[in-house]
């Protein structure tokens, strides 16, 4: 397609047409560009929808002519970064002159400059080609920003209460429903390449720190001890509440002996806080620990690794607690 002189006849432009009168006065913002996105004509609503005034000059772009956050003012044409090519009023124009289809009612997001910062508007837009000495685009645009907005807001809603009901308020981990489907996904997720050490913890003698200190004091000692694992583990691994004070870590593509080194930093970490607030009772844990070396191309099912982490946890409790027994080795979680 070759590219057209701007045409900017093809709306009259005198104040008694009666068609460019129609035109200036829509309710709802309307322009005719070609395929540069060169603007051939625009109504007073299209410039009050971005707080613009009708630039003095013809044949300026889109983006100038109205504030687009993406380009400067020196940008002469659309369309040429990257960032230009992914707009929606961009797109939509080529769909309309390049594949001569007509666009209806697609919503598309426009951020445009307003002083010093950024604002952005959502609009519903229709178009469609015309051709008078030249190829165009007529696209209307109907300002849906308010109930849009409602939507996204619901949306975020929506995520935000699959996020808590997902997790485990008192802890800030997941769930135990939760930490169990996602153990179950990572066979399928592709997160884990080479194979992942599952791990167990269960306090010791949390019981008297619930007797003694109250069932405040026990809450807070799991709070405090989630804050803290969740500094020493990576975004890919995984923490749940298992339930009541156990708890589970899934590190992906990380050795046994790295999972419990970690393990023991997180151990030190939590006793030293709370020696430090001088409790009576030592705050400690023991762990169990699997780890999956998935090369072979076997996966196990979520029962099996939870059968042989729990075994090697209370292994670990009949050795004498504050420590971790995988079935690689064993680490003892204390200071030397």
């Amino acid at each position: 397609m070759k590219n057209s002189k701007p045409d900017n006849k093809i709306i009259k432009k005198e104040p008694d047409s009666f068609y460019f009168n129609i035109f200036q006065n829509s309710m709802n913002g309307k322009i005719i560009v070609n395929e540069d996105l060169l603007i051939i004509s625009a109504n007073k609503k299209m410039y009050e929808y971005v707080q613009a005034r009708p630039p003095k000059e013809e044949g300026i772009t889109f983006g100038r002519a109205f504030h687009c956050a993406q380009v400067g003012e020196d940008v002469l044409k659309c369309g040429s970064s990257e960032k230009c090519k992914k707009c929606g009023i961009w797109k939509a124009v080529k769909k309309i002159l390049q594949d001569k289809n007509i666009v209806q009612n697609q919503v598309i997001q426009y951020t445009f400059k307003k002083g010093h910062t950024h604002e952005e508007k959502w609009f519903q837009i229709n178009g469609r080609h015309v051709y008078k000495e030249g190829h165009y685009a007529v696209l209307e645009f109907t300002e849906v920003t308010e109930l849009f907005a409602e939507v996204v807001e619901l949306k975020r809603q929506i995520k935000e209460l699959r996020k808590n009901l997902s997790m485990d308020l008192a802890t800030g981990t997941l769930n135990k429903q939760s930490l169990v489907e996602a153990i179950e996904r990572l066979q399928d997720s592709g997160t884990v390449r080479y194979g992942f050490t599952i791990c167990m913890i269960d306090f010791d003698d949390f019981k008297s720190i619930n007797d003694q200190f109250g069932h405040l004091m026990g809450d807070r000692v799991l709070k405090v001890f989630s804050d803290i694992a969740r500094k020493h583990i990576s975004t890919k691994d995984i923490l749940g509440r298992y339930g009541g004070e156990e708890f589970i870590f899934v590190f992906n593509d990380m050795d046994q002996n790295q999972s419990l080194i970690i393990l023991k930093r997180i151990h030190l970490e939590l006793e030293e806080y709370f020696a430090a607030e001088k409790l009576a009772v030592p705050v400690t844990f023991s762990a169990g620990a699997v780890y999956v070396d998935i090369s072979s191309g076997i996966f196990p099912q979520y029962s099996e690794l939870l059968d042989g982490v729990d075994k090697m946890l209370y292994h670990a409790k009949r050795l004498g607690k504050s420590r971790a027994m995988g079935n690689m080795g064993e680490v003892i979680f204390n200071r030397s």
